[in-house]
């Protein structure tokens, strides 16, 4: 095990991880769909996002507390502080845990009744509630994994969770189906707690080899002579703001689904065309926006220790590389990501959805890639230095900015639907130009500029060639859905001569990744 780790084969094996649990995640959905229906799935829909909320609430922070605290004690020496931090971690999120799990199962038929107006989601609720308590005790974990920068744990409960879920979601529907839809959908929700069990499990074995491999080592724990309660209280001090942060995108998403129909219908569109409208937003282009986020993510997961282990060395010029590490390898992501969605925004609509009129939203929202990307990485930043509550803030005003630029700009008759998919990319824009400036005034961090400047020039190039042998092959008498394909790979093969050519992605990042 590679204590000390590399953050880009960490973020690449998280990467790799979540891109097999978005596959099966999406996958598993068709039977359910056949299975139950469109009421049925309605009965599934309505119990997860409680329990997703509720879940991001009580643990979304709690993984890159762990990493910090343990990234900070392990370079500082304090071998036993970190174990400390584990044990007082699991103390913690079993109370928790099990007092929100008792608490949804109470409030079960409430919600059903009085919230949700559906008292068949009663089974459902009550179904997934225990998932809380699994879920908040394998955070701790990964948590703990990810401060000694070793991913590999996070990313295999992450596969073998999914995968379980799926295979207990799709078995359990099946069974309980014949007793009604209410059970059927339970059976669906109680997959996220055999995936959840499962979980568990798995990153319970990499601690015990962990542990062996530690007791083998010369030496005794050693100890800071911190105190728990004050442990505790940095634990808290640095989870809550991740935490409810993670609350925010979604409640701005439920906003959203009321004010663009809205706007739309202010507008003199009809309630179906302002729904129409709100889908192909929603439920098109911003699912294939969310796709390099898979890719992101894992990089600011990774980021987060590696930043926390350069801060707790004061060595700035470590933590000067890593950063700038960090926000090169995303936006040799996310910068031809947004090329390629926007100069194929409708071809890719028609390929993959049969409506090219989703590409009108497309086209603009493919930009919030980017700055999507850089409020990953600066928050991951920021929150590697023990200041999550900055990014807290930016995200929060990004949230209400979002909903103040969406509910103007949507109204605008010549900007309609594309005033929301406007409202979201100037809304990251300012919050990630925030996020930017107080990563910089907090680490005196000397961003690469000409470097962004550089893989700008290369993803332009790359965006021109994709435009012109789309052309081509489309005059050519090639059919739209393979001159599409053909013209994706094109760009990837344009972009990876030019990144190569431009010694953006040498044979040096690649020893660092696979080393």
């Amino acid at each position: 095990m590679d204590r000390t780790g590399n953050f880009l084969r960490g973020a690449l094996v998280l990467s790799v991880a979540g891109a097999l649990s978005k596959i099966l995640g999406a996958v598993y959905r068709i039977p359910l769909a056949r299975l139950l229906g469109g009421e049925g799935m309605g009965l599934y829909q309505m119990a997860y996002p409680i329990y997703t909320t509720i879940l991001a609430l009580a643990t979304a922070g709690v993984p890159v507390a762990i990493s910090v605290l343990v990234s900070r004690k392990e370079t500082q020496g304090y071998t036993g502080d970190s174990k400390k931090i584990l044990r007082l971690s699991i103390i913690l999120l079993l109370v928790f845990g099990l007092i929100l799990t008792l608490l949804v199962m109470k409030s079960a038929r409430f919600l059903a009744n009085t919230v949700l107006h559906e008292p068949r989601a009663y089974y459902p609720i009550l179904a997934v509630a225990p998932a809380i308590f699994f879920s908040g005790l394998m955070s701790v974990f990964r948590g703990f994994f990810q401060g000694h920068q070793w991913m590999i744990p996070t990313a295999v409960s992450q596969v073998l969770e999914q995968l379980f879920r799926v295979t207990a979601v799709i078995i359990l529907a099946f069974m309980l189906f014949p007793k009604g839809l209410e059970y059927a959908a339970a059976g669906a929700t109680f997959g996220a707690v055999v995936g959840g069990v499962v979980s568990l499990i798995v990153l319970s074995i990499f601690y015990l080899k962990f542990n062996q491999t530690e007791e083998a080592r010369p030496g005794q724990l050693i100890y800071s002579g911190e105190g728990s309660w004050q442990m505790t209280k940095e634990l808290v001090r640095l989870a809550v703001p991740v935490s409810f942060g993670a609350v925010v995108l979604p409640l701005v998403q439920v906003l959203d689904a009321i004010i663009v129909p809205g706007r739309l219908m202010a507008i003199q569109y009809t309630t179906s065309q302002a729904t129409e409208l709100y889908g192909q937003l929603a439920g098109m282009a911003a699912v294939l926006i969310s796709l390099p986020t898979i890719f992101t993510i894992s990089i600011a997961t990774s980021l987060v220790p590696a930043i926390s282990e350069a801060r707790a060395q004061n060595d700035s010029i470590l933590l000067n590389n890593r950063i700038n590490h960090g926000l090169r390898a995303g936006m040799i992501i996310s910068f031809p990501c947004a090329a390629g969605l926007y100069v194929l925004a409708w071809p890719i609509c028609d390929l993959l959805y049969a409506t090219p009129e989703a590409g009108i939203p497309l086209e603009v929202l493919a930009f919030s890639t980017i700055v999507l990307a850089a409020f990953q990485l600066s928050s991951a930043g920021l929150q590697g230095i023990g200041r999550p509550e900055i990014a807290m803030r930016h995200l929060i005003l990004t949230g209400g900015l979002k909903t103040v630029f969406n509910y103007s700009l949507t109204a605008v008759p010549m900007l309609n639907i594309k005033g929301a998919a406007l409202g979201t990319l100037a809304a990251f824009t300012i919050g990630s130009l925030m996020n930017i400036y107080s990563l910089r005034t907090h680490t005196g961090v000397k961003y690469e500029v000409g470097r962004l400047l550089k893989l700008t020039f290369m993803t332009v190039v790359m965006g021109f060639s994709v435009k012109i042998g789309y052309g081509l092959l489309v005059g050519g008498g090639i059919a739209s859905s393979w001159a599409t394909l053909l013209s994706i790979m094109l760009g990837i093969l344009v972009y990876g001569v030019l990144l190569l050519l431009g010694k953006e992605f040498d044979l040096d990042m690649m020893r660092k990744i696979v080393r």
